[in-house]
C-alpha cells in the first residue's frame, strides 16, 4: 500500500527516506549519566554553595629584599622617633645621642627607653617615678621608691636602690643588689623588682650602627 493512513490492524513499515521515529521522553533528555552512589555524590558536590567548598590556603607574604650593599638605612630615634642615619651619632631632630637603654617588661606590659641624663626611676610613687607609677599601681610587691637606672654618655648603665633600700629587693640576673650601691648593668641582663616584675635590658652605645 502506498500513501495515506494504514487500515485498522495494520502496521506500516517506514520508508528509508522518512528517517527514524522521534525519540521518546527518555531519549530526548540526552544520554543517561552515571548511576549509583557516585552519581549522588557528584550531584551533591555540584549543589554545594561556593563558600562550602575548600578554599586554597593563604600564602605568606614574601619578605622584603635586603637593601643593596652600600645603601644606608635610617633607624628611628629612641626619643622622638625621627629617622637617624647610621653614620650619625645624634638625632638631627631632638639632638639626643643614639646611646640609650631599652627595658622591656611582659607583665605588666611595659617598654621603657632611657638615655643619658637624670636616672630612670622605677616604683609606684607618682612624683618619684612618674614613668612607671601608673603601670605598677596595682603591684604591691613593687616598692614606691624601688630602684633607678642611669645611662652614661659612653653607653654604660647602672642600677641602684635608694639608701633606705626596698622592702621586696632588686635583683640583677638573680642576685640581690645592695641598697645605695651603683651596680653595673650589661646588655642582655635581667633586672627584677621583687619576685614578679622582671625587665630584659638592651643597651645601645654611641657608635653609629648600634641602634
Amino acid at each position: 500500500m502506498s500513501g495515506g493512513a494504514a487500515p485498522a490492524g495494520w502496521w506500516r513499515e517506514p520508508d528509508d527516506e522518512e528517517g527514524e521515529a522521534p525519540a521518546g521522553p527518555a531519549e530526548a533528555a540526552g544520554p543517561a549519566g552515571p548511576a549509583g552512589p557516585d552519581a549522588d555524590a557528584a550531584g551533591k558536590a555540584d549543589a554545594e554553595a561556593p563558600e562550602a567548598r575548600p578554599r586554597p590556603e593563604p600564602q605568606p607574604e614574601p619578605r622584603p629584599a635586603p637593601p643593596p650593599a652600600g645603601v644606608e638605612v635610617s633607624a628611628p630615634c629612641w626619643n622622638c622617633r625621627a629617622p637617624v642615619a647610621p653614620r650619625d651619632t645624634r638625632c638631627a631632630s631632638c639632638g639626643r645621642a643614639r646611646t640609650h637603654a631599652l627595658l622591656v617588661c611582659t607583665e605588666p606590659c611595659l617598654e621603657l627607653r632611657h638615655g643619658p641624663g637624670p636616672p630612670l626611676r622605677l616604683g609606684r610613687h607618682p612624683d618619684w617615678a612618674p614613668r612607671t607609677a601608673a603601670a605598677f599601681a596595682g603591684w604591691n610587691k613593687v616598692s614606691r621608691h624601688h630602684a633607678s637606672v642611669t645611662v652614661e654618655p659612653d653607653g654604660t648603665a647602672w642600677v641602684e636602690e635608694p639608701e633606705a633600700g626596698s622592702r621586696n629587693g632588686t635583683y640583677l640576673n638573680g642576685a640581690r643588689i645592695a641598697a645605695g650601691v651603683r651596680t653595673p648593668v650589661r646588655d642582655g641582663d635581667q633586672l627584677r623588682l621583687g619576685l614578679r616584675v622582671s625587665f630584659a635590658i638592651r643597651l645601645y652605645g654611641p657608635e653609629p650602627g648600634t641602634g
